[in-house]
């Protein structure tokens, strides 16, 4: 009796685990038919198929997708007739580039860096073919309007859109359904060039997306963007610089800071180099000049990086910009950032523990809180 008791006990342990070893292959088999089906969608299917599937890869971060996206970011770059097709629109190659930097693997170094350099290439040759059919126009006395796409496209606003004024009203995909009675929403094409991306989004989310890898090997190809004619990809180049946070990064970014004329980008810099060496003062100075711009784009960002840096000394400045902020969305950014600067001054760093950046007044010059009077 006590023999079968024993037997039925044994039985009773191992069975969870054969129905478990069972679920488990078929978790397997069903990731791993999900992974082919994905890639042969990216690879042969139709623009949507293809942007679904990407979707899928920057959400799993596989490190076997980074070479079949890799692959697909530079099919047909560089051929004019490729680039007219819904299945290799900007919106499609951008979100590759983004599937890339959230996979985050330093493999994809090297593509993005061609990729980027195909995208400029492009703009560039955009921009000439625009100037030169400005001058004709101005000789024939044309009425006609050019606009120059030189802004990421209206696909990147929210519904929660910050700015006083839409880029809409400078940057438009109407000259692609010029010829059309309608818009088809059946249409692929048409639902793709919808959402407006142009290269600038492109060479926006290539930069990204090398900064989210942050690997050394990246910094090179994206340091002479911080001095690019299109204010929005040294935005994206100052921020992607500061993730990777080397030392010729900062230097590159100190150096631009000094020539840099547009101030929402002097503030990005600013962050930019404070994010890794925040003994810089001279900078953290700056962001605080920034606070009482009028412009509300500097205001957003600026409130954005306070909002990031933590710092505790900035805790009345910040309280003091939100009593004056008109804008909703950067009241809220602002909200956010003196919670975290009165976070850092109620559990400060240990500057013998913490082996992280510290606080401006821990290093290099006193900032302490002071309220102002």
């Amino acid at each position: 009796m006590k023999k079968l008791l024993v037997i039925l006990f044994t039985i009773l342990m191992l069975l969870p685990s054969w129905i478990y070893s069972g679920s488990e292959d078929t978790t397997k088999k069903f990731y791993e038919e999900l992974y082919v089906k994905l890639e042969r969608d990216l690879e042969n299917g139709t623009a949507l198929e293809k942007i679904n599937a990407i979707h899928y890869m920057a959400s799993l971060r596989k490190f076997r997708f980074v070479r079949p996206l890799s692959r697909e970011l530079l099919k047909g770059l560089d051929d004019p007739l490729y680039r007219k097709m819904a299945a290799f629109d900007p919106y499609v190659k951008s979100a590759i580039a983004h599937a890339l930097g959230e996979i985050g693997r330093k493999e994809a170094i090297e593509p993005l860096k061609k990729a980027l350099e195909i995208v400029n290439q492009i703009i560039e040759e955009e921009r000439k073919k625009l100037e030169e059919q400005k001058t004709k126009a101005q000789q024939n006395k044309s009425p006609e309007l050019f606009y120059e796409r030189n802004e990421i496209g209206p696909a990147m606003l929210s519904d929660n859109y910050i700015y006083p004024t839409s880029p809409d009203a400078a940057w438009s995909i109407a000259d692609d359904f010029k010829k059309f009675i309608a818009i088809d929403p059946n249409d692929e094409w048409m639902q793709v060039r919808m959402k407006g991306y142009n290269y600038v989004n492109v060479a926006f989310f290539i930069i990204q997306a090398i900064g989210n890898i942050r690997s050394q090997e990246g910094v090179d190809a994206i340091v002479p963007y911080l001095s690019h004619p299109y204010k929005d990809l040294r935005l994206a180049t100052a921020l992607a610089l500061a993730q990777i946070g080397s030392l010729k990064a900062l230097e590159a970014l100190e150096k631009r800071y000094n020539e840099e004329k547009d101030e929402q980008v002097k503030a990005r810099i600013a962050f930019a180099i404070l994010f890794n060496d925040n003994t810089r003062g001279q900078y953290y100075r700056a962001l605080l000049g920034y606070l009482r711009h009028p412009d509300p784009k500097v205001r957003y960002d600026v409130a954005s990086a306070f909002r990031e840096l933590s710092f505790g000394e900035a805790y009345y400045d910040l309280s003091d910009a939100f009593l004056v902020e008109d804008n909703p969305q950067v009241k809220k950014v602002l909200q956010q950032a003196i919670y975290n600067a009165y976070m850092d001054n109620l559990f400060p760093p240990n500057p013998i523990l913490d082996t992280g950046p510290q606080r401006v007044w821990i290093q290099g010059n006193p900032y302490a809180p002071k309220e102002n009077k």
